[in-house]
């Protein structure tokens, strides 16, 4: 999974913080630019990049990067699908729809994509507290 990856990709990062400083000067000896400004520019976007993997855990770097669902995504689910569009996991069958178009049974993916879904499916309250989305 991508969270043991991440959590793998830390880990010899920081085992190896310095050889792969060594690595990169080594590489900016041989481009045609200031040595100076390739090491300060690079070193200080690995220092920022190790930095990064030291203040996050791997399921967060994953979520940042795309790779794993958000929290709200895992307990909400996906949006609205429309018939006969393909869901995330297959085909959507017509016993297994959530709702009509643009309907409340659709969840939050309607109800907070809009100031008057949110009012339409009483759910105003939710979409301004519990939602990423912002209208």
């Amino acid at each position: 999974t991508c969270s043991a990856v991440m959590g793998l990709v830390q880990k010899e990062a920081a085992a190896n913080e310095k050889m792969i400083e060594g690595l990169l000067d080594e590489i900016c000896s041989t481009l045609p630019i200031s040595q100076d400004t390739c090491d300060d520019t690079v070193n200080g976007m690995f220092e920022a990049l190790i930095s990064l993997f030291e203040s996050y855990k791997p399921e967060e770097l994953c979520q940042m990067v795309g790779l794993c669902p958000s929290l709200f995504e895992t307990l909400m689910g996906p949006g609205p699908v429309k018939l006969g569009q393909v869901g995330q996991t297959g085909p959507a069958a017509p016993e297994t729809m959530l709702g009509e178009d643009d309907s409340c049974q659709n969840g939050p993916g309607y109800w907070c994509a809009s100031p008057e879904n949110a009012r339409e499916c009483k759910m105003e309250e939710f979409c301004k507290t519990e939602s990423p989305i912002v209208f």
